[in-house]
């Protein structure tokens, strides 16, 4: 009895030639080479990683690695020993621009994992305040104290929407769920 034989469907074939094409012209006329732990035939559906996003039919987000990268960009700076003063806002500023100029594109769907890191900002720097961590803390000081008295930015406050006549528009973060911005 005879094996059945997988045939590829004509897009991963095309796919493939393509592949193959391009891997030549690299080699022989720029003498670059692909990586062939990053080169891979794969559907929009499954999605990818580029560029730091995760890209898919989907979502369009920042990728674990991205998002572990700018946690640990957040922790050096807020360590609980040190003080909270004006020096560590204007350096999370930086962080948190950086970052929102970067992930926040008109085409990416980042905004609540966004809240969360906002969240997260603000416990960490809860935890700087009051040198430890209780939940008591974390109702004592409210959302409105970092954003006005301390002018901490918000990952949120970068993201876009489209709005009924195709325009780009600036979020305005939500009352009392993570944040308080200003409209724009």
């Amino acid at each position: 009895m005879e094996c059945p034989r997988i045939v590829p469907d004509p897009a991963r074939r095309q796919a493939q030639e393509a592949l193959d094409v391009v891997r030549e012209v690299l080699e022989n006329e720029l003498g670059l080479f692909l990586s062939p732990e990053k080169t891979r035939i794969t559907t929009y559906g499954k999605g990818y990683e580029f560029l730091g996003f995760r890209l898919s039919s989907g979502s369009r987000r920042m990728r674990d690695k991205s998002e572990q990268k700018f946690k640990a960009k957040i922790r050096e700076l807020t360590v609980r020993k040190y003080n909270l003063d004006s020096k560590v806002v204007e350096k999370l500023n930086r962080v948190i621009r950086g970052t929102a100029n970067y992930f926040a594109t008109d085409f990416s769907t980042c905004r609540w994992r966004f809240q969360k890191l906002d969240s997260w900002i603000r416990m960490r720097l809860r935890c700087m305040k009051v040198k430890r961590k209780t939940n008591s803390d974390n109702q004592k000081i409210r959302v409105r104290f970092f954003r006005r008295k301390l002018g901490l930015l918000t990952l949120e406050e970068f993201c876009t929407y489209r709005d009924r006549h195709g325009q780009a528009r600036r979020v305005t973060p939500r009352h009392r769920a993570t944040s308080v911005g200003v409209a724009r």
